[in-house]
């Protein structure tokens, strides 16, 4: 039986074609392969819960999934997720998924709505350090964002945590990020000038 609080519904809780038809009638919205009443807020939470039911329990969230997890990025058609290594876990609920085995700090991780999701740091130096679908101006405003959602003013954190991975990806990794400070500070100044309108 279904749970009237859940905030978001499958096709376990559902028959798609209820789904689709109460989609139709506006009455539910689809995230990943989940879907949510209309009144359900599309924030963070609701995200990681619809991302997370693609997966395992101990998988977590990462590069553009996490993106979109914080609201930066749009949906990405395959999510990405990575596991622990020695986690034991490497079953793909869905097609939809790609899964990779890692090592990861727990410093990497946090937990929204109990979902393991990497930092909005740790997501921007995987996205920078290995190859994407994005375009090279696409993935410049991704990192300005992400960094900037994380509360970093400028890219010194970012480019010292590129730094303790493989060389080979590092240099990649800390150009990309030479190009991120102009994007970054617009994002800074643009969120400061209204708190500054404010206190005039």
């Amino acid at each position: 039986m279904m749970n009237p609080r859940a905030p978001t519904r499958t096709i376990n809780d559902l028959p798609l074609a209820e789904l689709c038809s109460a989609r139709l009638d506006g009455q539910v919205f689809q995230l990943a392969d989940s879907w949510c009443v209309i009144d359900e807020i599309d924030g963070c939470s609701t995200r990681a819960v619809s991302a997370s039911r693609l997966v395992p329990p101990r998988a977590i969230a990462e590069r553009l999934t996490a993106a979109w997890i914080y609201g930066v990025a749009p949906e990405p058609r395959r999510h990405q997720f990575c596991v622990l290594i020695g986690a034991r876990t490497t079953a793909v609920w869905s097609p939809r998924v790609q899964l990779r085995e890692i090592v990861r700090s727990p410093d990497d991780v946090r937990t929204i709505a109990n979902v393991r999701v990497t930092t909005p740091l740790r997501t921007a130096v995987d996205l920078a350090r290995y190859p994407s679908a994005t375009s090279g101006a696409e993935i410049i405003a991704l990192l300005a964002r992400l960094l900037h959602y994380g509360g970093y003013p400028e890219i010194s954190a970012a480019v010292r945590l590129c730094q303790r991975g493989s060389p080979a990806y590092s240099v990649v990794a800390v150009a990309r990020f030479a190009a991120v400070s102009d994007a970054l500070r617009s994002l800074h100044q643009s969120s400061a000038a209204p708190e500054k309108a404010v206190g005039v």
